[in-house]
């Protein structure tokens, strides 16, 4: 996913490369020591409501 594919897709079912299920709550913008910028992804279990996993924003493809 593209960082401007980012508010059309919130709350919408997304898959990781190794083919798990998530639903994608939100995204982050962080700066490392070196001045690059990059986007994380935040994914909630939909099995386990309360687990959170935070990936690569790149890594992300949406389900349709």
């Amino acid at each position: 996913m593209s960082p401007t594919q980012v508010i059309a897709n919130l709350g919408k079912s997304v898959c990781l490369p190794d083919g798990s299920i998530y639903r994608f709550t939100g995204a982050t913008i962080r700066k490392d020591k070196s001045g690059r910028v990059f986007y994380q992804a935040e994914l909630q279990d939909l099995t386990a409501l309360r687990l959170v996993k935070i990936c690569k924003l790149e890594d992300v493809e949406v389900v349709d």
